[in-house]
């Protein structure tokens, strides 16, 4: 699911893969650093999982 760029909180979004994702549940701000800390620690496996399980079983990230 895509959004125009003025639905967009900066602040909240992560790029991985050439995608980027941004995170909108009300937990956004524990996710997004979930989400930063695992990139910054190269953590691809978890990042994976967690994207595909966000997308597919709750609301808390959408692609951008």
């Amino acid at each position: 699911m895509s959004c125009s760029s003025h639905d967009i909180e900066e602040e909240y979004v992560f790029q991985y893969k050439g995608k980027r994702y941004e995170c909108i549940s009300e937990t956004r701000d524990f996710d997004i650093r979930q989400f930063r800390f695992a990139i910054e620690d190269k953590q691809w496996t978890t990042i994976k999982n967690r994207i595909t399980n966000q997308l597919k079983f709750g609301p808390n990230i959408r692609e951008v």
